[in-house]
């Protein structure tokens, strides 16, 4: 999302689009080989296996978090639920999952199985302002992380002193957050 020479809020086409970004990162980490599950993840509930990578594991919990946290309430309610787009890599992966809405990106909207437009929240300015903020330094710490902590100490220590190669996917993923 091209950022103004202000901060403010998001059009709901950037709203949309900074989601449909970070979802798509979710789901190349989620979906990572070294990433291990107790048992086989469903669109409803995924339980983490302890073993897995910490830095993987730690990067995956800090771009959820920024996607649940700052993200999600520029978008209308439930709409990680129903765009295929904008869902966890679970439900994303379900052949059998129900998706309710889609975006038109002629229109610039999302839209329901009828066709019927769906309305974006507004969030109060100064709200908005502060997750639009928290979503740009996030999202500088998390390509500093992924991208550099292989060749810089600073990004390794934040996730736990030792180097992780995250791949090509994720590294891209990561790259398309600007």
């Amino acid at each position: 999302m091209p950022l103004p020479n202000q901060i403010g809020r998001p059009t709901p086409a950037q709203a949309y689009e900074l989601a449909e970004k970070h979802a798509a990162l979710l789901r190349q980490l989620y979906n990572h080989p070294q990433f291990k599950y107790l048992e086989p993840p469903t669109a409803t509930i995924y339980k983490i296996d302890p073993n897995t990578e910490p830095a993987l594991f730690w990067v995956a919990d800090f771009v959820q978090n920024t996607y649940v946290n700052c993200i999600i309430p520029f978008l209308p309610a439930g709409a990680s639920r129903k765009c295929k787009a904008l869902a966890n890599p679970w439900a994303h992966a379900d052949p059998n999952y129900q998706w309710e809405w889609e975006w038109d990106a002629q229109a610039g909207i999302l839209k329901d199985t009828s066709g019927k437009p769906v309305e974006f929240p507004r969030l109060p300015e100064s709200q908005a302002k502060e997750k639009v903020s928290d979503v740009v330094t996030r999202g500088f710490m998390t390509k500093k992380i992924v991208l550099e902590n292989e060749t810089d100490v600073k990004a390794r220590l934040l996730i736990g002193g030792k180097a992780f190669d995250f791949g090509e996917d994720i590294k891209n993923a990561v790259r398309n957050l600007d």
